[in-house]
């Protein structure tokens, strides 16, 4: 846990080991009731992990899927994650309305920029993908890609478990007044923690 306030530059405010459990505990979805950190401080500490910007090792081969995860003020979202195949981190999500080609497209730009900062060049990628339609748009982006029902492609499907775990104890819902920013900077937090652990567990 201190390794995760280390590299984001995160000064932290309290020093007792039952602190620090206690803001990994709301990392991992656990209650805070039998902790005596302050709510507010854990929210400030998540909050602040939202602009965080961790740069995660790619190797242009990589998993996708998208799943439906939230129901804000009547509208349904899907949350759309690619996952490397070999350094199992998360380079890109995003936070959608619709499943469309056009969304397709806009996950293959994403992946890219992030190809480009992190190795200074678009490399040439290839996606396994479920049946969604959608997915043909890979061809038009010019990128590799292949159906696969099983295999690795479980390995994105295993983001969605933990994912959904995280919010069985929101019940699946955020607060009434949730916009699909608010959603995006949540799910940003998350996945830059996922992150993070990843890449603790390698060193």
């Amino acid at each position: 846990m201190c390794y995760l306030l280390r590299v984001n530059n995160l000064e932290p405010r309290f020093h007792s080991l039952e602190e620090v459990r206690a803001l990994a505990g709301y990392y991992l979805g656990h209650s805070l009731r039998r902790f005596r950190l302050p709510r507010s401080t854990v929210h400030y500490y998540w909050r602040r992990l939202s602009s965080a910007r961790v740069d995660v090792p790619v190797s242009g081969e990589y998993a996708v899927d998208e799943t439906r995860v939230i129901l804000v003020k009547g509208v349904v979202y899907y949350l759309w994650v690619v996952r490397d195949l070999n350094t199992g981190v998360i380079p890109f999500f995003m936070v959608t309305e619709a499943r469309s080609g056009l969304d397709v497209l806009m996950l293959v730009g994403g992946v890219r920029e992030v190809e480009l900062r992190v190795r200074g060049e678009v490399l040439r990628a290839r996606y396994v993908h479920d049946g969604l339609p959608a997915y043909n748009f890979l061809s038009i982006a010019g990128v590799q890609h292949e159906h696969i029902t099983f295999g690795v492609r479980n390995r994105v499907e295993q983001v969605f478990r933990t994912v959904k775990h995280r919010l069985s104890g929101m019940d699946f819902h955020f607060p009434w007044n949730s916009s699909k920013w608010s959603l995006r900077k949540w799910f940003s937090t998350y996945f830059t923690v996922y992150n993070l652990l990843q890449l603790w567990q390698v060193r």
